[in-house]
């Protein structure tokens, strides 16, 4: 897959091959339609705050995208649904908290 990817704090992201990832225990696997940064990834990226992202890891948590697999014990979404990603993940009242 390509992905966008912070290779160190305060430098440009760069469009990479990265792995698909495998959907682990609760967790969906999400084909992503659209997605963007907000403000806070900007904010982590240009070091304006103590936290900074590990090498090579890739922001954006907000989006929309179709599931294609699910992981061990999944069971709130079905392969080929549509869903919506936030980082307020349980703000709806509806979705469960993992852990």
């Amino acid at each position: 897959m390509k992905a966008a990817v912070v290779s160190e704090t305060g430098a440009k992201l760069e469009i990479r091959d990265r792995p698909v990832p495998e959907p682990g225990p609760g967790q969906v696997l999400v084909r992503m339609l659209a997605s963007a940064l907000c403000h806070t990834d900007v904010h982590l990226l240009q070091g304006d705050w103590p936290l900074r992202p590990s090498p090579s890891s890739i922001p954006g948590h907000e989006g929309v995208g179709v599931v294609e697999a699910l992981g061990p014990v999944a069971s709130l979404h079905r392969p080929g649904e549509r869903v919506a990603i936030s980082w307020l993940g349980s703000a709806c009242g509806h979705c469960e908290r993992p852990g």
